[in-house]
């Protein structure tokens, strides 16, 4: 992805939100803000183009890091369960919506996706042993950023809820002890497996048709 860049070419916002520390009521004074921004190219530039156009980008300020991602990314992320992406869409700190994420968040809603479980457990194994290899021990404060990803997925497998709950207290074993709750939820676990593929695709196409009828 490249970095301070933005989209050359025209395009909407659907919704930009808050994520990283801020989205989980866990930033200080000095954190930076980071955003997710969820775009939408010009449908006659999709079917203009020749070569495949750019579907993320990423800007950093000085306090500010911005990931921009465009709606077909999104679409294809969320149906993978990809953490990121969901995170994206269900920050309780939104900032610009519209009534396209309304509409994805009322079908993550409806339809708490099981394969997040995947994103969740890897971001979970991968900051742990990053962190152990960086510090020895591992900062609570390190480690908190991996707890609180580990409740969300627990509670999200449990009861299909999206809670953003900040967390304290995070040791090497309670990181473990987490991942097996994890694992477990994983396996008992109701939901569907993922968000309905013709549900999203529909949204996808409906976004892509209104902008096409766009008058310049």
């Amino acid at each position: 992805m490249p970095e301070n860049t933005k989209p050359a070419v025209k395009h909407r916002v659907l919704f930009k939100t808050i994520i990283g520390s801020h989205m989980w009521n866990m930033g200080h004074i000095n954190s930076d803000v980071d955003y997710f921004v969820c775009f939408a190219y010009d449908t006659r530039e999709i079917l203009r183009n020749l070569r495949a156009l750019q579907e993320s980008f990423f800007v950093h300020t000085a306090r500010e890091d911005t990931h921009y991602h465009e709606i077909g990314k999104v679409v294809e992320q969320l149906l993978k369960g990809n953490l990121n992406y969901i995170l994206g869409v269900m920050s309780p700190v939104i900032v610009i919506t519209s009534r396209y994420h309304k509409k994805l968040k009322e079908l993550l809603e409806r339809y708490p996706p099981r394969n997040a479980y995947h994103s969740i457990r890897g971001f979970a194994i991968n900051n742990y042993e990053r962190a152990l290899k960086e510090e020895s021990p591992p900062t609570e404060h390190r480690l908190n950023k991996i707890l609180r990803v580990l409740e969300f997925g627990i509670t999200l497998l449990k009861t299909g809820v999206y809670e953003f709950r900040a967390v304290s207290g995070a040791t090497p074993d309670l990181i473990k002890t987490k991942l097996k709750e994890l694992d477990a939820a994983y396996r008992k676990s109701t939901l569907n497996e993922r968000i309905p593929e013709d549900a999203i695709r529909d949204l996808l196409l409906e976004i892509r048709l209104e902008n096409l009828k766009d008058v310049e």
